[in-house]
């Protein structure tokens, strides 16, 4: 069940407000059947669409929002520190680590497109998280930390994530899962759909997704209490329940990824936030 309690080191047990920017990094499985989701989320398009919806809802304003890519990690052969995992970015001839909104609206940003042909060596996500929560990667003090973590399954390792992060973040999974919801839940009613992704508001609401053809529906005030997330085709339950410790959000990786790009404008722009 998804209603564990959130530890304090998290402390969102109240919606918090809108930050000023995100730190969003990309964590991506690169083994082989993640070709074209590795495709998808490292895209310019991709990140611009992201970048539009985040100004449109007032985050990126006072503080830039802020994009960077890394691999899976994995104990051996390689992909075990953070100079094996990341995946730099040019910008105005420069390689660095992050590029800012601005430089993917401007163009400026050239992303490397992400290839997956490194076997199981990158399915790690819990040892890239820490990777990326224990080191300081020149995040900026204003922006909420995010990680955007992609995996179809973890068959060859599955690293608990770090209890006490130095760095701080929400944990936005894409993921072989599976979800239901018991009724009732909430006051809302179910809308029409397949149940794809939930945001874990608060450690006891959220935020339910519903895909119904290319219309993405959210039902809102659901009981975290009442939402089962269950990790399937290998992939490993620490990784699905990550989304609930961290107040974050899970997809299943099996959803149409336009639309899956669409929602994530929308929850890291809305629904994760107090809309007020």
């Amino acid at each position: 069940m998804a209603g564990n309690s959130v530890p304090a080191f998290f402390g969102a047990k109240a919606r918090t407000k809108k930050p000023p920017g995100l730190d969003i990094t990309s964590v991506t499985d690169l083994s082989g059947s993640m070709q074209a989701y590795a495709s998808f989320i490292s895209s310019r398009a991709t990140l611009l669409a992201l970048e539009q919806a985040l100004l449109a809802q007032g985050i990126g304003d006072l503080s830039p929002n802020r994009y960077s890519l890394v691999s899976g990690a994995g104990r051996s052969p390689a992909y075990a520190t953070l100079a094996e995992i990341e995946r730099f970015i040019t910008v105005d001839g420069s390689s660095q680590r992050w590029a800012t909104g601005a430089s993917l609206i401007d163009a400026s940003a050239i992303i490397p497109i992400l290839t997956a042909n490194l076997g199981v060596n990158t399915e790690d996500m819990g040892l890239a998280a820490g990777l990326m929560s224990e080191n300081d990667r020149d995040y900026l003090g204003a922006n909420e930390r995010i990680i955007i973590a992609g995996s179809n399954e973890q068959s060859a390792y599955a690293s608990a994530f770090v209890a006490s992060p130095t760095y701080n973040y929400r944990y936005v999974g894409v993921h072989s899962v599976t979800l239901s919801i018991s009724e009732p839940a909430g006051p809302n009613s179910v809308p029409s759909g397949t149940l794809s992704g939930f945001v874990y508001t608060t450690n006891t609401t959220g935020v339910a997704i519903y895909i119904d053809g290319s219309t993405i529906n959210y039902r809102t005030a659901v009981p975290v209490a009442n939402v089962t997330a269950t990790a399937t085709n290998g992939t490993k339950q620490i990784n699905v329940d990550h989304a609930a410790t961290t107040n974050g959000a899970i997809y299943s990786i099996a959803m149409d990824f336009e639309l899956l790009g669409e929602s994530l404008g929308n929850v890291l722009g809305e629904y994760l936030y107090d809309i007020s």
